[in-house]
């Protein structure tokens, strides 16, 4: 009985530091949301930036607490109380900003902080779930008019005076400087220098769309010739900015696209300030952050809503937009285009492309993402004359399903051609129409009659039996025609697609005298060009880790021969129901891991080095067999164990973002594991290092060394390991194997 009570009487005050850690955390980052950076110790500099004010930063600090204390009371997760925090702060900086410190300025903030969070929560639920789009700082404009309306009923409440911001420079720079430190309303341009470093500490790009949003948005109101005493009071200035950099940094990928809605936003915050200014000015209230708020929406809801946009803007998952970079250009080279749609090679062999994107007899105009396919054996397509169909090298040979879906519609019924005619009453001849999981459809057309084994309504993996080629419909001779559809009539527009892990042999280089061939490559995702000769490549038992969740790898590091040290990595689902891999230093990232590929993409900033070796290591592995040499250049420089690359990556972004791999993996017998080589070199500065791996079958990756300069790190599985869950017992077995010859 005295042990059980001691146990629990120790475990209180871990469990008040653990609160505390939370609570202190999730403040921190209320306060870094502000000016919409994504850490929490930036969040810690900025809170101690408000206490150069002892009053009004105290303020803001009662009404953070309360927000965060009031967020948790209504139900708000890990998530949403920092939102609530940021909205409780405002509110707690506005009060002591407007009124003199008193008692009743101290009582009045906890109220309307209290009041911001609550409806913080439940405005922020609506608006996601009626319109996908976060609430921001709408709470705090609505609390803060409120309040402002109040006060003049309110006796004990005394104006605090205005003090004129004394000058850092003396020109337009002041005006902007201290734009930035209205943000937190202490609008000095000394304070507002503090806040653009932090920010810039953070995000270069963050700064280059700061400055352009205010320069837009000055020089469009200078043009129309608005009036300066109307400006004064409406914040024009702070709108703008936030609008620029939300729209076009925390919620998106850097590109020129997103930078033109940055401005976009930018100029209509200006102008609602401005609208709004007026229409409140006869109430004598002002509009706050309003016009930020309107603006992104505005801008942030049309661009989500164009297909042609969609892909640019990342509302979900908000991030700086160095970190959105990287992690777009990696899902780019890991996972495919999001506007293309990957897909299996429909047939079994190896198959010509016949004609591609564009061709110059029928993939033209709507229809010109599509392929033909044929067999072709020492250039030609036919054996004898070429008179009968079975003459032709791919003729009565399988089509495969090139994709997980539902047959939709099934034509069987059309007779083949004569070599050399065509059927222009039925265009597509004989075709299966299979529906994808995005809706949109793929077409495989000009198939054998009565060949084909799938009926309306089944569903289909990559692989199955569908039907045989033939010669049906609009074809001269026998082939394969693959396309994707945004609907499921025939004829309908096309949509861009890619091959997945297929052996490409290039078209053959011919001059007068001479011909050469290129040899076969591996590639993850290709658009084949005309001549090009593609099989599936065969996939292997080739993966660096098992992908289930709480499944994981232990491992004994070491660097340069000092003493092993224990890490570890596991799978998890996360929040957004993507695979994640974990490691015991709280480093994540997301992974793929397909019949093609093995890929990681969108590592989070928590510092391990281990981590970073593993994925350089096995970051980026082809499962097929026949991958036996691949390149890449979307790997993070930051990744690499050296400090000038990681330094050269943040302030060269984004020409040395990025490193370029070229890895080679052959079968090493002696180990019964595939070797897998990889020089990594950092784009612009040459700064280079060297992995080698060891990928065991059925086990994952069980060696890794990695050689930088003299500087040499080795990783050693240990134990395969289980970790507990729901019904799911742990378990741990060791690992036995020799070591990866150095």
């Amino acid at each position: 009985m005295n042990t059980g009570m001691s146990v629990g009487l120790n475990t209180i005050p871990d469990l008040i530091w653990q609160h505390v850690r939370i609570v202190t955390r999730e403040i921190a980052l209320g306060y870094a949301w502000i000016c919409l950076l994504t850490s929490w110790q930036a969040g810690a500099a900025l809170a101690l930036l408000t206490m150069l004010e002892p009053a009004l930063g105290l303020l803001g600090l009662l009404g953070a607490v309360c927000a965060w204390y009031a967020a948790h009371m209504a139900g708000a997760d890990s998530t949403e109380r920092p939102i609530s925090v940021f909205n409780g702060l405002l509110c707690g900086l506005f009060v002591g900003h407007t009124w003199v410190g008193g008692m009743s300025v101290v009582a009045l903030s906890a109220m309307v902080s209290v009041f911001a969070a609550w409806l913080t929560v439940v405005l922020g639920r609506l608006s996601w779930s009626l319109v996908r789009l976060p609430i921001l700082s709408l709470p705090f404009s609505f609390v803060a008019m409120l309040t402002l309306a109040a006060g003049g009923s309110l006796s004990t409440l005394h104006a605090a005076p205005y003090t004129a911001p004394a000058q850092l420079f003396g020109n337009g720079l002041d005006a902007m400087l201290s734009a930035f430190g209205a943000l937190y309303f202490m609008p000095n341009p000394t304070v507002g220098a503090l806040i653009v470093l932090l920010m810039l500490a953070s995000s270069r790009y963050y700064g280059v769309l700061a400055l352009l949003g205010y320069a837009s948005a000055a020089s469009c109101l200078q043009l129309l010739g608005a009036a300066p005493e109307h400006l004064a009071s409406v914040a024009w200035d702070c709108n703008a900015i936030l609008a620029a950099v939300l729209v076009g940094g925390l919620f998106a990928t850097p590109s020129l696209l997103t930078a033109v809605h940055a401005l976009l936003a930018a100029l209509l915050a200006a102008w609602l300030s401005l609208s709004l200014g007026r229409i409140l000015n006869m109430v004598q209230l002002v509009p706050f952050s309003m016009p930020f708020v309107m603006a992104a929406w505005l801008v942030l809801y049309a661009g989500v809503r164009s297909t042609r946009m969609a892909g640019c803007f990342n509302i979900e998952n908000p991030d700086l937009p160095e970190r959105s970079h990287e992690r777009t250009q990696m899902a780019l080279a890991r996972v495919g285009s999001p506007d293309s749609v990957p897909l299996a090679l429909p047939c079994m062999g190896v198959w010509t492309v016949s004609q591609g994107f564009g061709g110059e007899h029928t993939h033209r105009g709507p229809w010109r993402h599509a392929l033909d396919f044929i067999v072709v054996k020492e250039g030609t397509s036919f054996t004898q004359q070429g008179r009968r169909m079975e003459d032709f090298y791919c003729y009565n040979l399988p089509v495969l399903s090139p994709a997980y879906g539902q047959v939709w519609r099934v034509v069987n019924d059309v007779p083949d051609n004569a070599p050399g005619n065509v059927n222009l009453q039925a265009n597509w001849g004989n075709h299966v129409t299979i529906r994808l999981a995005n809706g949109k459809f793929v077409l495989l057309a000009h198939l054998k009659p009565a060949s084909i084994v799938v009926v309306p309504g089944a569903w289909l993996k990559p692989g199955d039996f569908i039907g045989l080629c033939g010669n049906s419909g609009r074809s001269p001779q026998p082939h394969l025609h693959l396309h994707v559809q945004i609907s499921e009539e025939p004829g309908s527009p096309t949509a861009p697609f890619h091959l997945c892990s297929v052996m490409v042999t290039p078209p053959s280089q011919t001059t007068q005298t001479t011909q050469t061939t290129q040899s076969t490559q591996h590639r993850l995702a290709t658009v084949p060009t005309v001549g090009s000769a593609l099989c599936t490549a065969l996939e292997g038992d080739v993966r660096p880790l098992y992908l289930l969740p709480g499944r994981g790898l232990a491992y004994a590091v070491s660097h340069n021969g000092g003493h092993p040290d224990s890490w570890r990595v596991w799978c998890e689902i996360d929040a957004q129901s993507r695979l994640n891999l974990v490691s015991s230093r709280g480093a994540r990232c997301a992974v793929e891991s397909t019949w093609a590929v093995f890929a990681c993409y969108a590592r989070n900033a928590v510092k391990d080095p281990w981590f970073d070796q593993w994925l350089l290591a096995c970051g980026y592995t082809p499962v097929s067999m026949q991958a036996t040499a691949w390149s890449d250049v979307s790997l993070p420089a930051r990744f690499l164990p050296m400090a000038s690359a990681r330094w050269c990556a943040a302030l060269l972004w984004p020409w040395a973002a990025f490193a370029s791999s070229t890895c080679e993996r052959v079968w090493d017998a002696e180990q019964q594991a595939w070797k897998q080589q990889t020089r990594h070199q950092q784009q612009l500065t040459g700064i280079a290092c060297t992995t080698v791996a060891l990928l065991t079958p059925q086990l994952g990756c069980s060696h890794i060394h990695a050689a930088v300069g003299d500087e040499r790190y080795v990783l050693q599985a240990t134990h395969s390991f289980q970790r507990s869950d729901l019904g799911v017992p742990a378990w741990e077995v060791p690992v036995r194997l020799a070591s990866l010859p150095g």
